[in-house]
């Protein structure tokens, strides 16, 4: 797995603005939606085995995908927004139930941990297949983290400790530390979404299982990707 030719690859002039664009917006409600459709559209061309970039043509479906995507990063926080919910409520009635109110809120942070762990097979599970139910099957998206363990427990660990160093970018003052803690979480979302794809492409829940290949770059020859255009 080269990611360090994706890397370059994000950096080349032609590709460049594309994820610039994203990383813009990814903060805003509503137009993030983009941002995370274009993930979706990235993850769809990596599974084909080319690295470029797509175009950001079809905003519609891309708008789309987003939203579905973002929906099910909701679904699978849902039980640590209750738990932190109830754990905060807690807190705020008495001395008693303010104590089971911090364990609670602490059991939130546990189970944040747990259930976003399996997010980036369930990412690349429903940018290959655009189905809910397959992107919700936690048997079979643990099964497949089995099956590359060790990649995926340290891609995991590296995407939270860049994504808190993104998180205290914004310390800084006028903006500036917004926007590029906005540009670099999601250059984060980009490597990150290259990475666990082609870890996905290497397990039994890929459709096509990836074999012992080269990755092929995309070029503008290519008529089998949108990253030509």
């Amino acid at each position: 797995m080269d990611i360090g030719a994706f890397i370059q690859f994000t950096f080349h002039s032609r590709y460049m603005p594309r994820w610039i664009y994203g990383g813009l917006i990814v903060y805003i409600p509503i137009l993030n939606f983009f941002s995370f459709g274009y993930l979706k559209k990235t993850s769809s061309l990596l599974m084909l085995g080319s690295i470029g970039l797509p175009t950001w043509e079809e905003r519609k479906t891309i708008w789309s995908d987003g939203m579905k995507l973002l929906f099910i990063f909701v679904l699978y926080g849902a039980i640590p927004f209750f738990l932190f919910s109830c754990g905060f409520f807690l807190t705020t009635l008495s001395t008693i139930t303010a104590f089971f109110g911090h364990i609670m809120t602490k059991l939130s942070i546990v189970a944040l941990l747990c259930f976003s762990f399996f997010v980036p097979f369930a990412f690349a599970v429903f940018a290959e297949k655009d189905d809910f139910r397959e992107a919700l099957d936690f048997e079979r998206i643990l099964q497949g983290i089995k099956e590359v363990l060790a990649p995926y427990l340290g891609g995991y660990i590296c995407a939270l400790i860049a994504l808190g160093i993104c998180l205290l970018i914004t310390r800084i003052p006028y903006l500036i530390g917004l926007l590029l803690s906005s540009l670099c979480t999601y250059y984060v979302f980009l490597v990150s979404a290259y990475y666990f794809t082609q870890l996905y492409r290497r397990t039994s829940l890929a459709m096509e299982r990836m074999a012992d290949e080269p990755i092929r770059e995309a070029t503008p020859e290519s008529g089998k990707d949108t990253a030509s255009s």
